[in-house]
């Protein structure tokens, strides 16, 4: 079911970003992972819109967003979403790419950001052991080995979730594969965890990929007000493969009670 919701774009650097927006409340702001969009939110906005504001935007050369025509920011494409919407302070809520945003963004703002919930998150200056490029000669055939990955192991067990993943992927431009980013280069990230002062949830699956486990640890260990949980049998893709888990462990998160909540499963180092 899609909940019914406003929508509309923000013209912002030479190009648009497309956002949705339910509810009303403190804001609250989803930030969707690599090659996905902002319909990897809908389990959470529908829970969600009873009580906040909620936000979920395509992040530049994502979904319905326009591609990068030049050197732009991430986090400054938020705070012109933000800004578009009337939001002056907003919790943020991000999925790996989505996380690596909202840690760049509470860095830089500290002051409009009331708190972080970092689900299987990506940071700045990390070094994976995979590549994040998949080989092929055609886009259709980098979508193919993309869906193949074993990031999304997980999900691939339960066919009509995977159908959402695939849809998402196909409305995909490319343009990270084929091109190259002139994002704002945000490599010194990890060295910046300590200045981030807002209270901090961070959520990994515990079958989610080796990498994204240090990553969760480093960011526990170095923001000052983060705590951990490790969703047990989850993988990746957490708003989708355990919506339901996903979204109380958001609330929790959000009413205050914070992460460390759910039964803790010890993953790799």
């Amino acid at each position: 079911m899609r909940p019914a919701r406003g929508a509309g774009r923000v013209e912002h650097n030479g190009g648009h970003l497309f956002f949705r927006t339910a509810g009303t409340g403190e804001a609250l702001v989803l930030l969707h992972g690599f090659t996905l969009d902002h319909r990897l939110w809908y389990p959470q906005i529908e829970r969600l819109r009873s009580s906040f504001q909620v936000v979920a935007y395509d992040c530049r050369g994502f979904g319905r967003s326009s591609v990068p025509t030049g050197f732009y920011s991430p986090a400054d494409d938020l705070r012109s979403v933000l800004d578009h919407l009337g939001i002056a302070r907003t919790h943020l809520v991000g999925l790996s790419m989505g996380g690596r945003i909202a840690v760049n963004f509470a860095t830089a703002h500290p002051e409009r950001v009331a708190s972080l919930c970092l689900l299987a998150s990506d940071v700045g200056g990390y070094r994976f052991s995979f590549d994040w490029d998949p080989v092929g000669d055609t886009l259709e055939a980098m979508r193919a080995a993309w869906l193949a990955h074993d990031v999304f192991g997980g999900i691939r067990s339960s066919p009509s979730l995977f159908r959402q993943v695939e849809a998402m992927v196909a409305d995909y431009t490319g343009f990270h594969w084929r091109a190259d980013d002139p994002r704002e280069s945000d490599l010194d990230a990890v060295g910046q965890l300590h200045r981030i002062t807002a209270r901090t949830s961070v959520v990994v699956g515990e079958h989610d990929l080796p990498d994204f486990h240090v990553i969760a640890r480093l960011l526990a260990d170095r923001i000052p007000e983060a705590a951990l949980t490790v969703v047990p049998g989850a993988g990746h893709l957490l708003p989708l493969e355990c919506a339901d888990v996903c979204t109380e462990l958001i609330t929790r998160h959000l009413d205050g009670s914070g992460a460390g909540s759910w039964p803790a499963a010890p993953g790799p180092r």
